[in-house]
């Protein structure tokens, strides 16, 4: 029963550290930014930092240019690849 027990832990230890490299791999990725707060901002305003971020996969789900912007698909502060579809949320004013 101990050498069982030995291996699962062995087994699970050696899958934590693949998950932890590999975040840490992930977060030294040189394409990944991080998703600006934009929430109570226009949707101009919103559209405008994600771009400065360095996103250029940005669509909104409801397009009226007078409404707020509740937030995005990620949230603020995550580091995302600049590549990923990101959605603006907005609601009316």
């Amino acid at each position: 029963m101990r050498i069982g027990f030995k291996k699962t832990i062995a087994t699970v230890a050696a899958a934590g550290a693949l998950v932890l490299g590999g975040g840490a791999v992930a977060q030294a990725s040189t394409d990944r930014a991080t998703i600006p707060d934009v929430a109570g901002s226009s949707e101009s305003a919103a559209l405008e930092a994600l771009s400065d971020a360095g996103f250029t996969n940005v669509s909104v789900n409801y397009d009226r240019p007078d409404a707020i912007v509740l937030g995005t698909s990620f949230q603020a502060g995550a580091k995302v690849n600049e590549n990923a579809s990101i959605l603006v949320i907005v609601g009316r004013d």
